[in-house]
């Protein structure tokens, strides 16, 4: 991850940059002492995370994350508690006060890669698309709006928000080729389902955004409840 220091106090960067040198993932980018030095480095470099001071002259940290359109991952390094709800309202990673341990750098580190990792894979997933053969056309199938699949013997229906294209293949091939979009499950031997759009599970029906009702196998079920999100 690409690191971005934005702290008035010389000894202040100074620790961040000995606690970055020793994570092997971290790459320090620049270090600034005030929030338009931190506008001018983001705009030059690439920053996948800021440690961000909030007391600044000129300008605070927290008035600096409300201006960015595009904020990289933040966490916070301060002297000042009563900023720490402000802080988490403007969905910074973790709020660090100074003076703290390596240690809970590091745990903090940790929060910031997890998060930018689980922003990779959505990212990943929305732009997930692919081409079928359908009546002698290549046809492109955006993942994200798949809503389910078909299986009939040797082709499949598959059910997108804008169309319907049948497909000479099996829902097994089709389901490996589908391991990298989370989000579609199977749910029957003859059915996928992209779990976006299940709007409501009456028992062992699920009903989707299109008012289409499918089973749910029973040799499915255990895994299929598993992956939902039931609160």
């Amino acid at each position: 991850m690409k690191c971005l220091i934005v702290d008035d106090e010389v000894l202040a960067r100074d620790v961040l940059e000995t606690y970055i040198e020793k994570l092997s993932h971290l790459q320090l980018v620049a270090q600034c002492s005030n929030a338009l030095q931190a506008f001018a480095a983001l705009n030059k470099h690439t920053v996948d995370l800021m440690f961000l001071d909030i007391k600044m002259p000129e300008l605070s940290g927290l008035e600096l994350i409300k201006t960015l359109k595009s904020p990289p991952e933040i966490i916070i390094t301060t002297a000042f508690h009563q900023h720490a709800i402000e802080g988490y309202e403007l969905d910074v990673v973790d709020y660090l006060l100074k003076p703290f341990s390596f240690e809970r750098f590091a745990k903090a580190v940790e929060k910031a890669s997890s998060r930018q990792q689980k922003s990779e894979s959505k990212q990943s997933e929305d732009t997930f698309s692919f081409f079928v053969k359908s009546d002698r056309k290549m046809v492109q199938i955006h993942a994200n709006e798949i809503i389910y699949i078909e299986g009939l013997k040797n082709y499949l229906c598959i059910y997108t928000l804008h169309q319907k294209v049948i497909v000479h293949s099996t829902l097994s091939h089709l389901e490996m080729q589908l391991k990298a979009f989370s989000p579609i499950q199977r749910i029957h031997k003859s059915y996928l389902v992209n779990k976006n759009f299940i709007v409501e599970i009456d028992n062992q029906i699920v009903v989707l955004c299109n008012k289409q009702e499918l089973p749910i196998g029973s040799s499915y079920k255990d895994d299929f409840f598993k992956q939902m999100r039931v609160l």
